[in-house]
């Protein structure tokens, strides 16, 4: 067998040491931790790409680090806000009731005996004068027994004159002429109560007012308490509410309350009429009757309502818009315009209505005026960022704008 040459040896060693390095960098590559050996020029050329890289990943991050050094040397924008000012008003505390609206008489009219429309005089929605018939049952019989017994009244009153002049003339006695007289007077009686059962097959209108519903029509047969129209006198009309035992305490009869119909933009002015003289132990309140006198077309009977009625009053409060107020569960406060700024200052408030609020006393209970320089904000408040205590008020070009140029304090809102 002939033996492998020198050549063929080296070429052979060459080979597995290629083989054997190559293994190693790989598994350099797939173990983390794992140092690649180095194998000459091979690991010189590794280390190079390696060091390259490190020097790209820096160069890469140092901007990144810059950029986010320029970010916080960054001033915040400011805010547009707008200004009102505080100023001194009147303001009311009222309460809030809602009711009904009542006429001033709703009664049912019935029948008073039985029998069979003949007529009906009026519909729904007729006015009616005092006195007038609105429907007429059948009533032959009764108009017959009239008729008959105003012939005996008229027949005993001829015999009663007679009696009369032979009782003068002493042709009879006291008591011939007494029994003459009862006679006809029994016979009127008779005949007034044959003229109420003709008049009870009528029904008349008690008062002046307007038919609310009408419930028979001609032909109907009614019995005896069969109710027919209903009518009603609505001027003027009233609403009763009832309200707590401490609210009625502030209110006073002849006091002036605002009435408003469901679903519209409309306030009519009504008084209270009376109020009762005892509470309520179901309900512990205390019912108030208030009248609307001049109530017009736009309140129903029996429609909803709702009633403001004024429980009190300041005059000369300062007060700022309800919209400016930052309500954080107990305590309330206010943004007040300095300068180019705000400030939150916490305030005690007292008595508001629908727009405004009055302020009582400003920080650590001093008490505050309208012209103290405070401001307050009309609506909102500034970015509530913690970087920033208070929104920058530029000028028209950063948006922010006055509201109010004269009066008290400025406010300040944040658009």
């Amino acid at each position: 067998m002939r033996k492998p040459g020198r050549r063929t040896i080296t070429l052979v060693a060459i080979a597995v040491l290629a083989l054997g390095g190559g293994a190693g960098l790989w598994l350099a590559g797939r173990m983390p931790g794992v140092p690649a050996p180095t194998f000459g020029a091979m690991a010189a050329t590794d280390t190079t790409a390696a060091g390259d890289d490190a020097t790209d990943t820096k160069a890469k991050d140092k901007p990144k680090g810059r950029k986010g050094k320029d970010k916080d040397k960054e001033e915040p924008k400011p805010v547009p806000v707008e200004l009102a000012r505080a100023s001194a008003r009147g303001i009311e505390a009222y309460y809030r009731a809602a009711s009904v609206i009542e006429a001033d008489r709703l009664v049912d009219l019935v029948a008073r005996v039985q029998g069979r429309v003949r007529q009906v005089a009026v519909e729904e929605g007729s006015w009616v004068e005092s006195g007038k018939v609105l429907a007429e049952l059948e009533n032959d019989r009764e108009r017959i027994q009239l008729e008959k017994a105003e012939l005996t009244v008229a027949d005993k009153a001829r015999l009663l004159e007679r009696s009369r002049s032979m009782l003068e003339q002493e042709l009879i006695s006291q008591q011939e002429f007494d029994a003459v007289e009862s006679t006809w007077r029994m016979a009127v009686a008779e005949r007034d109560l044959a003229a109420i059962a003709l008049e009870d097959t009528r029904l008349r209108a008690p008062f002046a007012g307007m038919v609310t519903d009408r419930r028979i029509v001609a032909g109907q047969q009614v019995a005896a308490g069969f109710s027919a129209f209903s009518l009603g006198d609505f001027e003027p009309l009233r609403v009763r509410v009832h309200l707590p035992e401490d609210v009625a305490r502030k209110v006073a009869a002849g006091q002036r309350v605002l009435v408003s119909p469901e679903g519209r933009e409309l306030a009519i002015e009504g008084t209270v009429e009376r109020i009762a003289p005892v509470v309520d132990p179901a309900t512990s309140t205390v019912r108030l009757t208030l009248l609307l006198a001049n109530a017009g077309p736009e309140l129903r009977v029996g429609g909803f309502v709702k009633v403001r009625i004024t429980t009190d009053q300041h005059h000369d409060a300062l007060a700022v818009p309800k919209l400016a107020l930052v309500e954080e569960g107990a305590l309330r406060s206010v943004f007040v315009a300095e300068a180019d700024t705000v400030r939150k200052v916490e305030i005690e408030t007292g008595l508001y209505d629908e727009t405004h609020v009055e302020v009582l006393s400003g920080p650590r209970g001093r008490r505050l005026r309208g012209d103290d320089g405070a401001g307050w904000p009309a609506h909102g408040r500034p970015d509530p960022r913690p970087q920033r205590r208070g929104c920058r008020l530029r000028g028209q070009d950063r948006g922010c704008r006055r509201l109010a140029a004269g009066g008290t304090a400025d406010l300040a809102r944040a658009e």
